[in-house]
């Protein structure tokens, strides 16, 4: 190795050693800092794609991309267009920032929009989903101190919606994430 090269590769091991120093604390085993949520957010809006444009992003674009025209936090797929009870977390919800998923800026603003692909006004959601879905609001609930009744069904913020259709059994969801909530934490969970 030439030595301009060599001190190229030393100055360069050297500069991410002192970056990762000064970003990851000043002790190798100290733990990343926690993202920052939004206090903001007091309840939760149930959605269902219902093929008007909500269904899940073209999965060939860069991840950015794919989420940025979504106005949800979260998306569970039904397995036509993503894996039958996998979480997509969209931007919104990285940037901790509301969403326009409900037509009533006052509730968006507090919100947190979950959409579960498919019409769901047509055919019930996937077991998968249903169980994706418990999990994803039980950890929501805990962190974000909202109780069951703070979950809701898009059409019982937005009079005049359908939405999330009659196959989605809310009250039965809400019923068993209470039941969810009462027991203690799952593993892992705040």
């Amino acid at each position: 190795m030439k030595p301009l090269d060599l001190l190229l590769v030393s100055w360069a091991v050297g500069l991410t050693l002192f970056t990762a120093h000064v970003l990851g604390g000043s002790d190798a085993g100290d733990a990343p800092e926690p993202v920052p949520r939004n206090p903001a957010f007091r309840s939760i809006v149930l959605h269902h794609g219902a093929g008007h444009g909500r269904e899940a992003p073209a999965p060939g674009l860069p991840h950015r991309l794919r989420l940025v025209d979504v106005t949800f936090h979260f998306f569970l797929g039904n397995g036509r267009g993503s894996p039958d009870g996998e979480v997509v977390t969209g931007h919104r919800w990285r940037d901790q920032v509301p969403g326009p998923h409900t037509g009533a800026p006052e509730v968006d603003r507090t919100s947190i929009g979950i959409c579960l692909e498919g019409d769901l006004e047509t055919s019930p959601p996937t077991r998968r989903q249903i169980g994706a879905l418990l999990s994803l609001m039980d950890r929501l609930c805990r962190e974000y101190a909202i109780p069951p009744e703070g979950v809701f069904a898009h059409h019982e913020v937005a009079p005049g919606s359908s939405c999330p259709g009659k196959g989605l059994p809310v009250e039965e969801i809400r019923a068993a994430l209470a039941r969810r909530l009462k027991a203690p934490p799952p593993q892992g969970c705040p």
